[in-house]
C-alpha cells in the first residue's frame, strides 16, 4: 500500500467515526428531550432511519410536556386541572374528586 492509500483509508474511517459519534448523540438528544418532557423515549426507534431521527426529533421539540398524576401515575396534559383517569385534583392537592359513576337507563321497550 502506498502512503496516499493509507492516508485515505484514516481519513475515511475519522469521517465514519465522527458521522456515528454525531448521528448517536443526536439519538441521546432525543431520549433526553422525551424524558425530560415526560414522553415515552421508545418514539425514537424511529431514529434508526436518518430521516426518521429528523422527524422525531422535531416532533419532540414541538409537543408539549406531560405531568404525571401522583395518585395514579398516568400521564395528563401540562394543562389539565383533574387527572383523567382516578379524577385527582391538581390544583388543590389534599383534595381528592373520584370521577362520578354514570347513571345506566334502560332502552324503551317497544
Amino acid at each position: 500500500m502506498r502512503d496516499d492509500d493509507i492516508i485515505r483509508l484514516v481519513v475515511s474511517l475519522v469521517i465514519v467515526v465522527v458521522v456515528l459519534a454525531v448521528y448517536i448523540g443526536l439519538i441521546v438528544l432525543g431520549v433526553s428531550i422525551a424524558k425530560r418532557k415526560n414522553r415515552s423515549p421508545h418514539w425514537m426507534w424511529f431514529s434508526i432511519h436518518p430521516l426518521g431521527l429528523i422527524i422525531t426529533l422535531i416532533v419532540m421539540a414541538c409537543l408539549s410536556p406531560l405531568k404525571r398524576c401522583p395518585q395514579c401515575a398516568q400521564k395528563s396534559p401540562q394543562h389539565a386541572r383533574l387527572c383523567g383517569f382516578c379524577g385527582y385534583n391538581y390544583e388543590t392537592p389534599g383534595a381528592y374528586a373520584p370521577p362520578q359513576p354514570g347513571i345506566y337507563v334502560p332502552p324503551p321497550r317497544y
